[in-house]
C-alpha cells in the first residue's frame, strides 16, 4: 500500500472495468536500478501478447541459466480495481490496485512454468515485491496449492525458504501489535517490531483474531509516547468520538488491548512465527503479516512445481484510513513469482556400430584398402556425419551406471537399450542420488547378443563425480561385426633350399609368384622332403585405433595333426629375433612361434618372418 493514512475524502477511485483491467495489465514498466527484496528470481520477458487464457505469458532465465516459459493466469478478484505487471531481471512482479467499495479484499493467481528442458529442476519462488521499494503489503491470508513437472518422480513441495525477522509497518499492523504497555494503565504507542513476517495460520471458528487499531485515537489522554486510555463500567476502553479508527479485540481491557500481553485465550499465543524450511502443504495456508516493500525478504520456495496457484485474502479487522468497521480492506498489494534451478546429474551416451559408415553388406573380413581406407572405420568415435552415412546406434545392450567399475556395490540406475532407443541411454538422476565421494564411478555396458562381438572401445567407463560437474555426456560405447574386424592376417609361403641367409624383405610376393620363385599365398603342390618353407605373416591394421598388446602365433605342423603327414621344424636363418618371446619354439624344434606383445598404430602392417625345415619322412 502507498500512503496508508488516508482520509475518506481522498479515497481511490471504484473498481475498474475488466475491459480496463486488461489495459492496465499490458502496461509494461521498466525494470527499476533498485531492486526491492528478495532476489534471484531469475529474469523474465513478457509476450507481446499474452497467450490464450492468461494475462500475461513469456519466457524466463533462471539465476542459473535454465530458461522455460512461464503464463500467468488470473482468478477471482474481490475489492480490487486492476493490476499492474512488471517484468526484468528479478522475476514478475503483480501490483493489485486498490478499490475501497468492497472490502474482504481477494485475488488470485496462478503461475505456469514448462521448462525448456529435463536437466535441471525448476522451482517456482514467491515473494511480497521484487521490484517496488515504496508501499508496503498488509496482513493476509495466502492459500498455496501446487502441482507437480510431470518430467521428474519428485513431487512437488512448498518449502519456507527464508522468513528473517523485520521491521512491521505500523500502517498495516496498528498498535495492537506495536503498542506496548507502560507502568500501570500507560501505554506507549507505534514502537518498533522486528519479528518474522511469515505466521502459521490461526483462524479459528469464524475469528481472525487480529485488529487494527491506534492506542492514540482511544478516549484517554497523553500522546503517541504514553498515553492512557479510560475505561468504562465494565472496564473496557473504547474509540473517541470522531476517532475510530479500527476494531478492538472482543473484551478489550488493559490486558486484552495488546496481542502480545492478551490474556484472552483467542488472541494469546496465535499466529506463531514459521520457522525457515518449514514444508507448506499442498492446499493449506499461512499467513504473511505487513511489511513495507523494501523491508520484506520472505521467499517461498516451490521445488519441482508445473504451477502454483496462490490466493490472497485480507484478514485484519479494521483499517487506518476508513470510518468502518471493515474487515481485510487492503491497498495496493504486490505478490511477485521467480524461478530458480538446480542442475541434475546427466548421464548419456550411445552404443553404436563403429564401422565408419560402411554397410554391413560390404564388410569383408580380408579386404584391406578400398572401403576400409576410412578415417571414421574402427577409431572408437561415434560418427554422427556425413549425414548420408552416419553410424547407427545398436540395441539390446544394457547400460549399468554404478560406483565402480571392478567391484561395483551400489546401482545408480539401469537401462537395457532397444531398437526404438536407436542406441541412445541417458540417465537423470537427483544430485542426493549420487555418491559423488565414491570416484570414479562407472558406466559399464554389457552385450545380450552376439551380432557385434567386436569391441572398438571398452566396456567399462569410468566417471569422475563431481559436485559441481553435473552433465556427462558421450560416453559411447562401439562395436562391429565380425567381418569388420581390425586385424587382417596373410600368410605367404616360399620354398626355398634351407641357405645359411635369406633377404627376408626383398623376397618377392606378387599375386602372380609362385611358392617356387617367391613368397606366395598359393598352395604348394610339389616339394621335396629336405626343403624348406619360409614364411611371411603380414598383420594389417586397418582400424583407426592401435592395436595393443597384439601376439602372433603360427603352431608348425605336426604330423598326424589336422591332416598333416610330415612335421616341420623351425630352422635357421632367424630373422628379427627381438621380436619373439622366449617360449616361441626353438631352433630344431616342432611347436608355435610367438612374438612378444607388440603394438600395431593405426592404418599400418607389419611382417614376421620365419623358416622351417620340411620332414624327411612321414613320422614326427
Amino acid at each position: 500500500m502507498i500512503g496508508r493514512l488516508l482520509s475518506a475524502r481522498t479515497l481511490p477511485t471504484p473498481c475498474l472495468t475488466w475491459q480496463q483491467q486488461l489495459f492496465v495489465a499490458m502496461l509494461a514498466a521498466t525494470p527499476l536500478l533498485a531492486h526491492a527484496n528478495p532476489s534471484n528470481f531469475g529474469t523474465f520477458t513478457r509476450d507481446a501478447s499474452p497467450v490464450s487464457g492468461s494475462i500475461v505469458s513469456g519466457t524466463y532465465r533462471t539465476p542459473q541459466n535454465a530458461t522455460g516459459r512461464f503464463k500467468i493466469g488470473a482468478g477471482a478478484t474481490t475489492g480490487y480495481g486492476g493490476y499492474t505487471v512488471q517484468t526484468g531481471d528479478n522475476g514478475i512482479e503483480i501490483k493489485n490496485e486498490v478499490n475501497t467499495n468492497n472490502d474482504r479484499d481477494t485475488f488470485t493467481y496462478t503461475i505456469t512454468i514448462t521448462p525448456d528442458d529435463k536437466t535441471s529442476i525448476h522451482t517456482i519462488k514467491i515473494g511480497q515485491a521484487s521490484y517496488t521499494t515504496n508501499g508496503n503489503s498488509e496482513v493476509a491470508r495466502q492459500t498455496l496449492s501446487h502441482t507437480t513437472n510431470p518430467n521428474f518422480s519428485v513431487a512437488a513441495q512448498a518449502t519456507i525458504r527464508d522468513n528473517p525477522s523485520v521491521e512491521y509497518f505500523f500502517g498495516a499492523m496498528g498498535d495492537y501489535f506495536m503498542g506496548k504497555r507502560l507502568s500501570g494503565n500507560s501505554f506507549s504507542s507505534n514502537n518498533t517490531t522486528n519479528q518474522p513476517q511469515l505466521r502459521v495460520d490461526s483462524f479459528s471458528g469464524g475469528n481472525n483474531n487480529l485488529y487494527y487499531y491506534n492506542l492514540t485515537a482511544l478516549n484517554g489522554t497523553g500522546n503517541s509516547s504514553s498515553f492512557t486510555p479510560t475505561t468504562n463500567a465494565n472496564g473496557y476502553v473504547s474509540f473517541a468520538s470522531g476517532r475510530k479508527r479500527g476494531i478492538l479485540p472482543p473484551t478489550p481491557t488493559f490486558e486484552n488491548i495488546l496481542k502480545e500481553s492478551s490474556t484472552n485465550p483467542n488472541n494469546q499465543n496465535t499466529y506463531a512465527a514459521l520457522s525457515s524450511s518449514t514444508v507448506i502443504p499442498n492446499n493449506s495456508s499461512y499467513v504473511s503479516y505487513g511489511i513495507e516493500n523494501s523491508k520484506s525478504n520472505y521467499i517461498i520456495a516451490v521445488r519441482n512445481a508445473e504451477s502454483v496457484t496462490l490466493t490472497y485474502d485480507g484478514i485484519m479487522q479494521g483499517n487506518s484510513a476508513l470510518e468502518a468497521d471493515v474487515v481485510g480492506e487492503t491497498y495496493n498489494e504486490w505478490i511477485s513469482f521467480g524461478v530458480e534451478s538446480e542442475p541434475l546429474y546427466v548421464f548419456s551416451g550411445k552404443v553404436f556400430n563403429d564401422n565408419g559408415g560402411i554397410n554391413d553388406a560390404n564388410a569383408d573380413a580380408s579386404t584391406i584398402g578400398g572401403i576400409y581406407n576410412n578415417n571414421r572405420y574402427f577409431n572408437g568415435i561415434w560418427d554422427r556425419t556425413p549425414s548420408a552415412s552416419p553410424e547407427q546406434g545398436i540395441a539390446d545392450s544394457t547400460i549399468r551406471l554404478v560406483n565402480n567399475c571392478t567391484n561395483p556395490t551400489k546401482e545408480y540406475g539401469r537401462q537395457t537399450i532397444t531398437t526404438a532407443d536407436a542406441g541412445s541411454y541417458q540417465f537423470v538422476l537427483l544430485p542426493t542420488a549420487i555418491d559423488n565421494s565414491a570416484t570414479p564411478g562407472c558406466i559399464i555396458e554389457t552385450r545380450t547378443n552376439a551380432s557385434h562381438p567386436i569391441r572398438t572401445t571398452s566396456a567399462t567407463n569410468p566417471i569422475l563425480f563431481s559436485a559441481s560437474n553435473f552433465t556427462y555426456l558421450d560416453n559411447n560405447f562401439g562395436s562391429v561385426i565380425d567381418k569388420n574386424a581390425a586385424l587382417v592376417l596373410t600368410k605367404y609361403q616360399y620354398i626355398n633350399h634351407c641357405p645359411s641367409a635369406l633377404d627376408y624383405p626383398n623376397i618377392s610376393n606378387t599375386a602372380d609368384d609362385t611358392p617356387l620363385t617367391g613368397f606366395s599365398t598359393k598352395n604348394i603342390d610339389k616339394i621335396e622332403p629336405g626343403q624348406c618353407i619360409a614364411y611371411k605373416i603380414t598383420a594389417t591394421n586397418r582400424a583407426n585405433k592401435s592395436i595393443d598388446n597384439f601376439v602372433m602365433q603360427d603352431i608348425l605342423q605336426q604330423a598326424g595333426k589336422n591332416s598333416a603327414t610330415v612335421t616341420s621344424r623351425l630352422t635357421n636363418p632367424a630373422y628379427n629375433t627381438a621380436d619373439y618371446a622366449t617360449d616361441s619354439v626353438a631352433i630344431g624344434n616342432n611347436g608355435t612361434v610367438k612374438t612378444i606383445p607388440l603394438s600395431l598404430a593405426p592404418q599400418t602392417q607389419r611382417s614376421f618372418y620365419f623358416n622351417t625345415k620340411y620332414g624327411t619322412t612321414t613320422t614326427p
